[in-house]
């Protein structure tokens, strides 16, 4: 009879998306309508620094970040 171990890169991924979460809104609160830039210029600073995990991290969360999606931001072009 085998035995299931637990996948750990399934609780890695849960835990990465988590930090993502909460990341983009904390751009969003902090950075408000700014906030896709601020991810942004803290990926190039990681990627700069050679800090590629957190590059990886930070471009996720530029990726994540849905412009002028902020509280009281208005869309450039509105349709």
């Amino acid at each position: 009879m085998s035995k299931k171990t637990p996948d750990p890169s399934g609780k890695a991924v849960v835990e990465e998306e988590r930090a993502v979460a909460a990341a983009v809104d904390l751009a969003m609160e902090v950075y408000r309508c700014d906030a896709k830039t601020a991810a942004a210029h803290r990926a190039l600073e990681a990627w700069m620094e050679k800090r590629e995990g957190e590059f990886t991290f930070w471009l996720y969360v530029f990726h994540t970040v849905k412009p002028d999606s902020g509280p009281g931001c208005v869309h450039p072009n509105p349709a």
